[in-house]
């Protein structure tokens, strides 16, 4: 080797050193990345760069281009790795004309508290986004992490007394069973005596004020009472969704993993329809169910409508939604809203005679909300004026209240009628038997069922003893294909529709 292969070889060694030992352009990348912030600022809203742009701070660039990227988290990271790295480099490319790259570590150091650049933005995703001012203001750039010590384990919290939200009205014995929330409740009872092992997750859906907060929270009272070391969390699908946020932002997600997926032997969340549409939360609460559900811990919530008809709500969630009992609350019937209506006036010790109560609850009949609502506007303004309660000041009190609604036809009636007509037992129908005698009229039944009230094929198949919903597809498509060719089996359902058309008509 001669002089100049050694010069060469040598002067190789000096640029590599060179370029391992070159300090950070600190200048150039804070211009770059304070210009690519400002040219995406525009094309975000205010509350997505606030949340996940923002808090990504460069603290330089290295010789090959590589601007170097903190992030207060691995959540953040992570989630502004994967939605928006790619769309802040290509900005960098379009302002500079060289394609730079990044390398995003997680600063494990507490964060100095931070000013944001706009009025702070509300912690629910879905109120307004903050205003915020033409000139982007990124958060001032800490110094590279140092290397800290591995933190230590966090310990378990103390056994809270109660749980915490529930309310003391709601248990078990305050709740009025019938026919239109029997299957809910008997199934919220089997949770309550068998968590994580019957019905699990259970989903109680329906209307507004039939109840099914109210079994949520019996269920948490009664697992208390039995089992007073469980750890019961309850809470709203929108405080659920607020915590993650706010975790997030003030770098607590370790925190807030911990008490949903590790600490937490029972989750009982109202309303997870106000999740739909959230994905950062839908994937949160995904994780969080997987965690739960995997190491046998109960789980039960509640929502307006079924998970299918949630729009918005991520495939995967609402296939595990659908994984254990769904079960509906229909409003109450005339005999339930009268021992409802019976039941709150004992217990506010109102004075309320029986052909009153019969009145009130034919007249009432949307929920169970606005029925004791319009029992209590009676007791209020009966002791107001000092005059009993009659059916004419019923009258006179509620005389801007809606009429009475007629009630939905319900599959119970349809499995009475076709019981009736031909002359099988209910149970009958709801039952295994395979006999002709049997699975015509039971096919028949789960048709009309489809058919009049529109309950889905996965609520009808529970009605029909737990069947299976493709065990009512099948049912409803021969019931279908056979009337073209059996003239008896199309009388029997012409006669049938319209006797329950005719029946549900003169309600």
């Amino acid at each position: 080797m001669g002089f100049s292969d050694h010069f060469l070889n040598d002067y190789g060694i000096l640029q590599t050193l060179n370029r391992l030992t070159k300090p950070v352009d600190s200048s150039y990348a804070d211009r770059i990345w304070r210009d690519a912030l400002a040219a995406i600022r525009p094309r975000l809203d205010a509350h997505t760069y606030e949340m996940w742009v923002r808090p990504i701070q460069c603290v330089g660039l290295d010789d090959e281009r590589c601007l170097q990227l903190r992030a207060p988290n691995r959540f953040l990271k992570e989630w502004f790795e994967t939605h928006y790295l790619g769309l802040v480099l290509e900005q960098i490319e379009t302002d500079t004309g060289v394609a730079h790259r990044a390398d995003v570590a997680v600063d494990e150091r507490p964060p100095p508290p931070v000013e944001p650049s706009s009025p702070a933005a509300s912690p629910a995703e879905t109120l307004d986004p903050p205003k915020t001012t033409a000139t982007p203001d990124p958060a001032p750039r800490p110094a590279p992490p140092a290397s800290t010590p591995a933190p230590s384990p966090r310990p378990r919290p103390p056994i809270p007394t109660k749980p915490q939200g529930l309310s003391p009205r709601y248990h078990f014995d305050s709740f009025i069973r019938g026919a239109s929330n029997e299957l809910a409740a008997s199934a919220a009872l089997a949770v309550a005596d068998h968590p994580g092992q019957r019905f699990n997750p259970l989903f109680l859906y329906g209307g507004v004020g039939l109840g099914k907060t109210h079994l949520l929270h019996a269920v948490g009272h009664a697992l208390h009472e039995q089992q007073p070391d469980l750890r019961i969390v309850y809470l709203s699908a929108e405080r659920f969704m607020n915590e993650f946020v706010s975790a997030v932002r003030h770098n607590q997600f370790d925190e807030f993993r911990a008490k949903y997926r590790e600490q937490a032997d029972c989750l009982l969340i109202d309303d997870i329809q106000f999740i739909a549409g959230r994905d950062r939360t839908m994937d949160e609460f995904f994780h969080v169910f997987n965690a739960l559900y995997e190491a046998g811990k109960q789980i039960m919530v509640t929502a307006d409508r079924v998970p299918a008809s949630m729009q918005g709500m991520e495939e995967r969630l609402t296939s595990r939604l659908n994984w254990g009992l769904v079960a509906d609350i229909k409003p109450p019937d005339l005999e339930t809203r009268i021992a409802i209506l019976r039941q709150r006036a004992e217990r506010d010790q109102i004075d309320i005679p029986n052909d009153v109560t019969f009145r009130l609850a034919e007249r009432v009949q949307t929920n169970v909300r606005e029925l004791e609502g319009a029992l209590l506007r009676l007791a209020t303004f009966a002791s107001l004026r000092n005059v009993p309660i009659t059916p004419a000041f019923l009258d006179e009190v509620l005389q801007h209240a809606a009429p009475p609604q007629r009630a939905a036809m319900t599959v119970e009636s349809v499995q009475k009628a076709v019981a009736n007509h031909f002359a099988v037992r209910i149970a009958d129908l709801k039952g295994q038997r395979r006999h002709r005698g049997i699975s015509r009229p039971r096919m028949i039944a789960m048709y009309l069922s489809r058919e009049l009230t529109g309950a889905s094929f996965p609520e009808i198949g529970l009605r029909f003893g737990g069947k299976d919903h493709s065990t009512v597809i099948n049912a409803c498509r021969r019931v279908q294909s056979l009337q073209a060719d059996d003239p008896e089996l199309r009388t029997a359902i012409v006669q049938l529709r319209d006797q329950l058309v005719g029946a549900h008509a003169m309600q």
